[in-house]
C-alpha cells in the first residue's frame, strides 16, 4: 500500500528548524520538501469559501482517477504492475511526481486570485471527463455492434449466420413459387420435427427436409415449401419452438456482410487503442490537476489555520504503514499546543462548525477548546493534514 501524507505546520520564522521538528515526529519514514509558490490570499471569506470547494473538487480529481484506472483495466486487461510501468506524469512515475512535485506555474499562473486558479483546474478535469464519456460512448457502441457481429459467428445455429454453412447447392433457385427454408430445431424436439412439419401449414412439400448442420442446441434443417405460405409457416413453427431462419442464399449479400463485419472488427481494434493511448496521455493531466488541489488545499488551510502572513512549513511524508497510529500520535502530540490558538478558534467560528453557540461568540482573541471541536470532527489534526492515498494499484489483478 503507498500513501503519501501532505502535513503543513508553523514555521516560526525558522523552517529548516520546522523540518527537524517533523522529522523526529515522523521518525524512519520519508519526508519530502513539498514546495509552494507565493499564492495570492485574497480574503479570509474567500479562503474559507474556498476551502469547501477545494474539498469537493478533491473528492471528484480521486474518482476520476479511479475512473481512469478501472477503465484501462477493463479495456486493455493489463495488470496493475504493467499499468504502473506505463503511466507518467511529466514523464515520471507517479511516486516520483508527488515526491520531487513542483507548482507548474506555466498552465496555473501562481499571480492570478485563488479562485481563478482553482476554477481552471476544475474547467481542466470537466473537461478530461467529457471527453472521457463521449470516447466511451464511442466505444460502446462499436462494442455492441461487433458483439452482434461475433454473436453471428459464434453463437447456436438459432441465431448464428448461416453463411458458409449454407450452400448453393441446399437451396432452390430460379424458381418463382417455391422457396427453401432453414429452420433450427431444438435437439430434444427432432423428433417433433420430423412428425409434424409437412402438416404445419399447406403447400409444404413432402418429404423435403434435410439436416444441413448441428451443434450442441439446435439441429438446422431446410425445408421447401410455396411462397405464398411463409409467414403462416413461420407463426405455426414459432408455437412449436421451431426457429425459422431469416436467409436468402445470395452470394453478394454474403459478401457484403462479411466486409461489414471485417470494417466493424478493424474499428473496434483502431478505437480501443485510440482511447487506450488517449487515457495514458490524459492520465498524467488527472494526476497533476489533483495534486495541484492538494497543494492548494494545503494552503488555504496553513493561511486560515496559522494566519498571516504566511509562515508554514509544508512537507510531503510517505509514512512507514505498519507505524501510521504511532506517527500521527507523535505529530498530534507534539503540536498539541497549537489547540487553544485563537487563530484556530477563528477558523472554526468562520467554518460555521462550532458545537455550541457560546463558542460560535467567542472573539477573534478568545482562546477556542479544540477538544470540544474535535468532537464533532473525527479527523482533526492540530496541524494541517491531508492524505494522498495511491492504492489504486496496489493489489495485483
Amino acid at each position: 500500500m503507498t500513501l503519501y501524507w501532505l502535513i503543513s505546520v508553523p514555521a516560526h520564522g525558522d523552517g529548516h528548524a520546522a523540518w527537524r521538528d517533523v522529522k523526529r515526529c515522523v521518525s524512519d519514514s520519508e519526508i519530502h520538501d513539498f514546495l509552494l509558490p507565493a499564492l495570492k490570499i485574497g480574503t479570509l471569506d474567500t479562503l474559507v469559501k474556498l476551502s469547501d470547494e477545494l474539498s469537493k473538487h478533491d473528492t471528484a480529481c480521486e474518482a476520476t482517477v479511479t475512473k481512469f484506472i478501472d477503465t484501462l483495466h477493463n479495456l486493455t486487461d493489463a495488470s496493475n504492475k504493467e499499468l504502473a510501468a506505463t503511466l507518467q506524469v511529466d514523464g515520471k512515475s507517479v511516486d516520483q511526481y508527488v515526491k520531487t512535485f513542483s507548482w507548474n506555474n506555466s498552465k496555473y499562473r501562481s499571480d492570478r486570485a485563488l479562485p481563478e486558479v482553482v476554477a481552471q483546474i476544475a474547467d481542466s478535469m470537466a473537461s478530461i471527463e467529457n471527453q472521457l464519456k463521449t470516447k466511451l460512448t464511442q466505444y460502446n457502441a462499436i462494442k455492441n455492434s461487433l458483439a452482434t457481429v461475433r454473436r453471428k459467428q459464434t453463437g447456436n445455429l438459432s441465431v448464428k449466420s448461416l453463411n458458409g454453412i449454407v450452400s448453393r447447392d441446399d437451396c432452390i433457385s430460379q424458381s418463382e413459387f417455391l422457396q427453401t427454408v432453414f429452420v433450427a430445431v431444438p435437439r430434444n424436439l427432432t423428433k417433433d420435427w420430423m412428425n409434424s412439419y409437412e402438416r404445419l401449414t399447406d403447400m409444404v412439400v413432402p418429404r423435403s427436409s434435410k439436416k444441413i448442420a448441428e451443434d450442441s442446441e439446435y439441429v438446422l434443417y431446410s425445408v421447401v415449401l410455396f411462397r405464398r405460405v411463409l409467414d403462416e409457416f413461420s407463426n405455426k413453427a414459432r408455437d412449436m419452438r421451431f426457429i425459422v431462419r431469416d436467409f436468402v442464399y445470395d452470394e453478394e449479400a454474403m459478401a457484403r456482410d462479411r466486409a461489414m463485419a471485417e470494417e466493424v472488427i478493424e474499428q473496434e481494434e483502431d478505437l480501443l487503442d485510440n482511447i487506450s493511448e488517449w487515457l495514458k496521455d490524459s492520465f498524467g493531466d488527472v494526476i497533476a490537476a489533483w495534486i495541484h488541489i492538494k497543494a492548494l488545499r494545503v494552503f488555504v488551510e496553513s493561511v486560515l489555520r496559522y494566519g498571516i502572513p504566511p509562515d508554514f512549513l509544508p512537507v510531503l511524508v510517505t509514512p512507514n504503514t505498519k507505524q501510521t497510529s504511532k506517527i500521527r500520535q507523535q505529530l498530534a502530540d507534539f503540536y498539541s499546543y497549537l489547540e487553544t490558538s485563537s487563530r484556530a478558534s477563528e477558523r472554526a467560528k468562520l467554518a460555521g462548525k462550532t458545537k455550541s453557540s457560546k463558542a460560535a461568540a467567542q472573539t477573534e482573541d478568545s482562546a477556542f477548546d479544540m477538544h470540544e471541536f474535535s468532537t464533532i470532527l473525527s479527523d482533526y489534526t492540530p496541524y494541517v493534514f491531508f492524505e494522498i492515498p495511491w492504492t489504486f494499484l496496489d493489489e495485483e489483478r
